[in-house]
């Protein structure tokens, strides 16, 4: 399943834009959330733990650890974004994954869907239900088949 998130807000502190695909039977939608664009030289992902990663196209391959069970991994590595760390590529990033937030200062380089965009309490951009938003995605994309991509814009 290919499934596609267009960026369509850019802040100092975030990047937020709508994440959707369709299966046979029905359409999925949702707000998402992720930190803003910071470049590291040498590496075409981004700086690592701290910024979005760059458009494409990438992978899903499932994830699952203590701290984000069930979740996907985006993977391309010509884009030096990778699933696991790998000494033999220091300046690739690695456990960018789809999971659960509300707010980018909660993100380490991920993306976070959610039911609709709002503003915090402290003023910040933030998305609301993430959890149920990932439930849904699961929901859709599981069993897993090997072939859900992500393609970024």
């Amino acid at each position: 399943m290919k499934l596609l998130l267009r960026r369509d807000f850019r802040a100092d502190n975030c990047t937020m834009g709508v994440l959707s695909f369709s299966t046979p039977v029905e359409d999925f939608l949702c707000q998402t959330m992720e930190r803003s664009w910071i470049p590291m030289p040498g590496a075409r992902g981004g700086l690592s733990g701290k910024s979005c990663v760059p458009p494409g196209e990438y992978q899903l391959v499932p994830h699952n650890s203590e701290y984000h069970p069930n979740t996907w991994a985006l993977v391309n590595s010509d884009l030096d974004v990778i699933h696991w760390e790998d000494p033999n590529r220091p300046n690739a990033r690695a456990l960018v994954l789809i999971h659960p937030a509300n707010y980018a200062r909660e993100l380490r380089g991920c993306i976070a869907p959610g039911t609709r965009r709002a503003i915090g309490a402290e003023g910040l951009h933030m998305v609301v239900n993430s959890k149920l938003a990932m439930l849904e995605l699961k929901r859709l994309l599981l069993p897993y088949d090997g072939s859900h991509t992500l393609e970024i814009r």
